[in-house]
C-alpha cells in the first residue's frame, strides 16, 4: 500500500474540437441543434437579490452564463428572468407562453439558480422523505403575502409534463439545494461560505395556490422525456464556489453544464452530446470544482436510453492537427521499473478528431493572501515563483488565510497546510496557483475519478482509495501535490501495469504527514506517457508545482483525460 507523503498537482488538457469557445477564438463557435430536428429553447432563472432571506452571490452569473452559451450556439428562443423579474405571476405567464409555442421534437433547457428549501409534502406519500422541494423567488417571506413568492417542485413538474405532452424533450438544471447537512465541516477560521439553502420556516398562513392539472406527474419518475441534473441530494447543501479565471462565486453545476453544452461533454468527439456523456462530464467537473463538497444528482426518465443524444454540435470547419509526437522507444526513468516501457502508443482511430494542447498561460491572476488578525506585515517578504501575491483583509475574499497563532494556512473552509511559518508560505502560494490552473483546464475532458470512502477529513494512518473508471487499455499516470506544494508520483511504480488491463483501477493510499490538502491528479491516454513519467519522477518530493504544470502542458497527448480531486487530512 502506498503512503501519502505529499499530494497532488495541476495539469493542462487539450481542447476537443467540439469545445472551441473563448479559449480558442480562432476557431468557430459550435452550433447546438436538436437531434430530432426540432427547435431548441431555453428558460433560464437566476436570483441573487432576495429581499427577506440571505442574498446569494453567483446565481445571476450562472443564469447569464447558460443564457450566453445557448445564444452563442444559435438558440433563438431564450427567456431569461433575473432577480426582481422572477415574480411568480410573471414566471407562470412566461412559462405558459413557452409551452404554447413548443412543438413536437423541440428541446427545452429549463434552468434555475437560487435558493431552495423543503416543505412538508402536500400529497401524502408523494415524496420518499415526506418533504417537497421548493424554489424561492425574490420577494419570498413566511407571511401570508410572501408565501406566494415560491414555486413548488411539483409545479415545475407540471410544466415539464406540458412540454412533454406537446412532444418536446426537457433538460432541467436545478442549481440550488434543499437539504441542510454537510459531509465535511468548515474550519471556523475560514471566511463565511455561501450556500443555496435557507433555514426551514413555518408558514402560519399559506396563500399559495399551486398550479394543478389531473395529468400532473406524482414524481419525476412519471415523466417520459426529461433529464434532471440537481446540484446536490436532499441531505446536502450546495455551496457557491470559485471558478478559476472568473471573478466572484458561481454555482459549479451551472458552470459545468454550460461548458458541457459547448462541447466538453462530447467524450468520443462524434459531434453529439448524449445523456450519459452529459451526466458523466458534469458529475466529474462539479466534483472537482467543489473539492468533493458536491456530488450532483442525475435522473433520466424511465425508458429513455442514456446513449440518446441531448444535442448535436455542428461547426463550419474541421480542425486538422495531431497529438504531440512521443518516441515509443524512450526508456523509462530509473525510478520506474515498468514491463511495458517500450510498448508502442495505441493508434488513433481513423477519422477521429485531433487537437493540440493549449499554449501555457502564465499564472498572472494574483493569489490573495490574508492574515487572520488582519496584520499584513507578516507578508512583507512573501514572494512566489509562479504567481503574484496580493495582500487583502480576511473578509475580502482571500484565496489563503494564514493563522499567526497556529501557523495554519486555510482555503475555502479547509486547512491546506498545518504549522507553516510566514516565511514558508511561498510554496503554499505556488501550490494554490497551480491548483487553480489545474481546475481551469481539467474541465475540458475529465477522467472520472472518485476518492473513497467519503469526503470527510482523513486522519493519520487511515486508508483512502483512488478509484478510476473506464481506463481499460489506457495508460495511467497518477500523482499528487501536498498542501506545501511537494509532488509525489503514485502510479506507475515498479511493476505497475500501464496500459491498464481492467475497466477500473483502484489504488489504496495510507495517510501520513504532512497533513492538509491533498490534490490527486490522474492522467489517462491511449498511449504511454514516458516523458511525463520521467519528469514526475525527477520532481518527486520537490516543491515545484509550477514546474509540474509546465511539464504537463508539454507532455500531454491530445487525447488525454484529466481527473483532479482534492481531499483533506489532519493529525
Amino acid at each position: 500500500m502506498r503512503s501519502i507523503l505529499v499530494l497532488s498537482v495541476g495539469v493542462f488538457l487539450a481542447l476537443s474540437p467540439c469545445a472551441m469557445t473563448s479559449q480558442a477564438s480562432a476557431a468557430p463557435t459550435a452550433q447546438i441543434r436538436d437531434p430530432d430536428g426540432g427547435e431548441v429553447r431555453g428558460f433560464v432563472i437566476g436570483i441573487d437579490a432576495y429581499r427577506h432571506v440571505r442574498q446569494l452571490k453567483g446565481a445571476v452569473a450562472d443564469a447569464r452564463d447558460i443564457e450566453h452559451t445557448l445564444k452563442e450556439m444559435g438558440v433563438r428562443d431564450v427567456v431569461t428572468m433575473i432577480n426582481e423579474q422572477a415574480t411568480r405571476a410573471q414566471l407562470l405567464r412566461e412559462m405558459s407562453a413557452m409551452v404554447e409555442r413548443t412543438n413536437a421534437n423541440d428541446l427545452i433547457f429549463l434552468s434555475i439558480a437560487g435558493h431552495g428549501t423543503q416543505e412538508p409534502e402536500r400529497v401524502k406519500g408523494s415524496q420518499p422523505n415526506g418533504l417537497e422541494n421548493v424554489f424561492l423567488l425574490p420577494d419570498f417571506e413566511p407571511t401570508a403575502e410572501g408565501s406566494q413568492q415560491r414555486v413548488l417542485g411539483s409545479e415545475f413538474n407540471h410544466f415539464i409534463k406540458q412540454f412533454e405532452l406537446r412532444g418536446a424533450k426537457v433538460v432541467f438544471i436545478a442549481d440550488t439545494c434543499h437539504g441542510g447537512g454537510m459531509a465535511r465541516s468548515i474550519d471556523p477560521r475560514a471566511e463565511e461560505m455561501s450556500f443555496r439553502q435557507v433555514p426551514q420556516y413555518t408558514l402560519l398562513v399559506d396563500t399559495l395556490k399551486p398550479v394543478s392539472d389531473p395529468r400532473n406527474p406524482e414524481t419525476e419518475l412519471d415523466l417520459d422525456r426529461t433529464a434532471f441534473l440537481a446540484a446536490v441530494d436532499q441531505n446536502t447543501k450546495a455551496p457557491e464556489v470559485r471558478i478559476p479565471g472568473i471573478d466572484g462565486l458561481r454555482g459549479a453545476l451551472s458552470y459545468a453544464v454550460s461548458r458541457a453544452l459547448e462541447g466538453n461533454a462530447d467524450a468520443n468527439n462524434d459531434g453529439k452530446v448524449t445523456v450519459k456523456e452529459l451526466f458523466d462530464n458534469v458529475r466529474q467537473v462539479v466534483y472537482q470544482l467543489s473539492d468533493q463538497r458536491q456530488t450532483i444528482v442525475t435522473l433520466n426518465s424511465p425508458g429513455q436510453p442514456l446513449d440518446s443524444s441531448v444535442v448535436d454540435l455542428t461547426r463550419g470547419v474541421t480542425m486538422v492537427g495531431g497529438p504531440n509526437a512521443l518516441p515509443a522507444s524512450l526508456p523509462a526513468p530509473a525510478a520506474v521499473q515498468s514491463r511495458v516501457a517500450d510498448a508502442p502508443p495505441a493508434a488513433t482511430p481513423a477519422g477521429a478528431p485531433k487537437s493540440h494542447p493549449p499554449a501555457f498561460e502564465r499564472m498572472t491572476t494574483p493569489i490573495r493572501v490574508a492574515s487572520l488578525d488582519g496584520n499584513a506585515g507578516y507578508f512583507s517578504n512573501l514572494k512566489s515563483k509562479d504567481a503574484t501575491v496580493k495582500t487583502v483583509s480576511p473578509t475580502d475574499n482571500p484565496d489563503l488565510i494564514w493563522d499567526p497563532t497556529s501557523h495554519d494556512a486555510i482555503a475555502w473552509g479547509d486547512v491546506v497546510a498545518y504549522n507553516v511559518d510566514a516565511g514558508e508560505l511561498s510554496t503554499v502560494v505556488d501550490r494554490t496557483a497551480a491548483i487553480r490552473e489545474l481546475k481551469r483546464f481539467s474541465t475540458k475532458s475529465p477522467q472520472v475519478m472518485r476518492i473513497s470512502p467519503d469526503d470527510r477529513q482523513h486522519r493519520s494512518g487511515q486508508t483512502v482509495e483512488v478509484n478510476l473508471s473506464d481506463v481499460a487499455g489506457r495508460a495511467v499516470v497518477l500523482f499528487n501535490i501536498s498542501g506545501d506544494g511537494a509532488t509525489q508520483l503514485l502510479y506507475p511504480l515498479g511493476s505497475d501495469a500501464s496500459p491498464v488491463g481492467s475497466k477500473n483501477l483502484r489504488l489504496p493510499l495510507r495517510v501520513r504527514e504532512p497533513f492538509g490538502a491533498e490534490q490527486i491528479v490522474a492522467i489517462t491516454s491511449s498511449q504511454r506517457m514516458p516523458d511525463l513519467e520521467q519528469v514526475l519522477a525527477q520532481l518527486n518530493g520537490r516543491r515545484l508545482p509550477g514546474q509540474v504544470i509546465k511539464s504537463l502542458q508539454r507532455s500531454l497527448p491530445a487525447d488525454a483525460r484529466v481527473g483532479s480531486v482534492g481531499f483533506f487530512s489532519a493529525p
